[in-house]
């Protein structure tokens, strides 16, 4: 086997924020100028968890717990790309506000019962958030 055919890894994190979920308009291909969750690649000396974690900090600045495991994705569409993601329910830590950083061209905060088009398998993601309660 070539590594150039294993999936890499990408974890994605679902942030619940004034009684809606945190999306992001991601500002590079795939899926440019869709609504996301924020997440991105889990490197090589860290585990989903932590990927997670950092990866909603340095895209929309907030702390944040990646408490609730949500499962792998691993739909070979799911991502032109090929990869795998891991997905986490999370909970803010502190009162920061979201804010576009990395990869975002802006954030906002959608309604679970009014979501956007969105890119990747991410609706699914938060549906599968929502039906894993508190």
């Amino acid at each position: 086997m070539e590594l150039d055919d294993v999936r890499p890894l990408a974890a994605d994190g679902v942030v619940q924020f004034d009684d809606g979920v945190v999306l992001l308009r991601r500002d590079i291909a795939p899926f440019e100028g869709a609504w996301v969750l924020p997440g991105g690649f889990v490197e090589r000396d860290e585990g989903a968890r932590t990927a997670c974690e950092r990866e909603i900090a340095e895209e929309i600045g907030i702390d944040v717990t990646a408490d609730v495991f949500l499962g792998l994705y691993d739909d070979p569409d799911r991502d032109p790309r090929g990869n795998v993601s891991a997905a986490f329910r999370c909970r803010p830590d502190g009162d920061a506000r979201p804010e576009a950083r990395e990869e975002a061209r802006e954030v906002d905060t959608f309604p679970v019962g009014d979501l956007p088009e969105m890119g990747f398998d991410h609706e699914r993601i938060v549906r599968d958030a929502v039906d894993a309660g508190d």
